[in-house]
């Protein structure tokens, strides 16, 4: 057997020993690494070492199992390799197999740190890609943090683990799992129609009608969270935001980190919506006038049905209100003022009846005739239009009582 023929076959064998290596341990490096890994959110320093080291030790294991098979190969092709292009250039060939390249962590020849940081408004989950991720999850217990008075901020260092089959001639390095992150970052705003108010300058009202079809339109103040004990409700219901790009893109598939929708979003399509056919539900059941009547009890309702549905897809409603005035149509309100102003001029009409004879008199006295009026000894049944100057004589009156004519019993008053 010539000697390239031997060469030849050394290196099929040693190709073949490393690939049933790699293979061997690859799946069990990997489930390790995502466990340890999870223990980087233990408010423990022998959690964060053995999650480092045990990780650091597994991707060491893999690197040398491809070091020892390269070494094998520069073995047994070196003397020939020099004859052909020199020592040096030897050298840069067999490192060339695997150069160092720019870390795009998560899928790449090359292991490089992959690091992020978990911010005081976050929580973060830790999910194996693989075995039992159900029961080897892992989250950071920030509400652990607030109940001791402390601030959680933690880097989170995401494990790699070559995938078997992944390269043509070495392996891709890929996530061992994933981290989700989840922004409980508050949430408030204010629908209202006007543009100097409210959280929009657009006219965000909530226009509904009345059981006769009458347009009636209010707005809303609400404010609303995502409690930690609630994130992965909320993740369930509403999901991540995908990556960009091509989704069968190997640096796409193996993205390490997602994030979670931004409560603002959700709430601001989602939330507001559910809100608008609750309250337009309340507003269209009642007619015009039980639903000026009954504002307080239809949010009342509201309220107990928002707070219903959004604890059922982990959000947490804070307040909600009114944060407006009913509004209606023009010819409808000016309607609502004329009836407003009968309704009081009728009160007061009603009140001053008991005083009608004295009013009568003063009505014939020469007093009235020196503020321009004739007296026509008739009692007034508004006092829209009555003279200013009567006002502060009325006031009197009502505070002393009718006055008697001479020679009687001054009036009982009212009770």
């Amino acid at each position: 057997m010539s000697s390239l023929a031997r060469r030849l076959l050394g290196s099929l064998l040693a190709f073949v020993v490393y690939v049933i290596a790699i293979g061997a341990f690859a799946p069990p490096a990997t489930l390790a690494s995502a466990q340890m890994a999870g223990r980087q959110f233990e408010n423990s320093d022998a959690g964060y070492l053995t999650a480092v080291y045990g990780t650091g030790i597994l991707s060491g294991v893999g690197a040398l199992i491809t070091l020892a098979f390269l070494v094998v190969l520069a073995t047994i092709w070196w003397s020939q390799i020099r004859k052909w292009v020199g020592g040096a250039a030897a050298i840069a060939l067999i490192f060339s197999a695997n150069p160092p390249q720019p870390a795009s962590a998560y899928y790449d020849k090359t292991d490089f740190t992959e690091a992020y940081t978990i911010l005081p408004n976050e929580s973060a989950f830790w999910i194996p890609d693989v075995g039992a991720n159900k029961d080897n999850q892992s989250q950071l217990e920030t509400e652990e943090y607030l109940k001791a008075n402390k601030v959680a901020v933690r880097r989170f260092i995401v494990p790699h683990q070559k995938l078997s089959g992944s390269g043509g001639f070495f392996d891709f390095y890929v996530p061992a799992g994933r981290l989700i992150i989840v922004d409980r970052t508050p949430f408030s705003r204010e629908w209202v129609a006007q543009s100097h108010r409210g959280t929009s300058n657009k006219d965000e009202s909530f226009p509904c009608q009345s059981k006769e079809g009458l347009n009636i339109s209010v707005g809303v103040s609400i404010g609303a969270s995502v409690l930690e004990a609630n994130a992965a409700r909320y993740l369930y219901r509403f999901g991540v935001l995908s990556p960009s790009g091509d989704r069968a893109d190997p640096k796409i598939i193996f993205t390490s980190v997602f994030y979670s929708r931004r409560l603002a979003e959700v709430m601001d399509d989602v939330g507001r919506k559910k809100v608008q056919t609750l309250v337009c539900d309340e507003i269209t059941s009642r007619t015009f006038d039980k639903a000026n009547e009954e504002a307080v009890k239809i949010m009342e309702s509201v309220k107990q049905k928002a707070n219903d549905y959004f604890a059922a897809v982990g959000i947490t409603l804070d307040f909600i209100g009114w944060a407006d005035t009913f509004t209606f149509d023009h010819d409808v309100q000016a309607a609502v003022n004329r009836r407003y102003i009968s309704t009081q001029d009728q009160a007061v009409a009603a009140a001053l009846a008991p005083y009608a004879a004295t009013i009568q008199a003063l009505a014939a006295a020469d007093s009235l005739r020196s503020f321009g009026q004739k007296s026509d000894g008739k009692l007034p049944t508004t006092i829209v239009g009555l003279p200013t100057q009567v006002g502060g004589l009325l006031n009197e009156l009502m505070k002393s009582g009718p006055v008697a004519p001479q020679g009687t019993a001054p009036a009982a008053p009212i009770r």
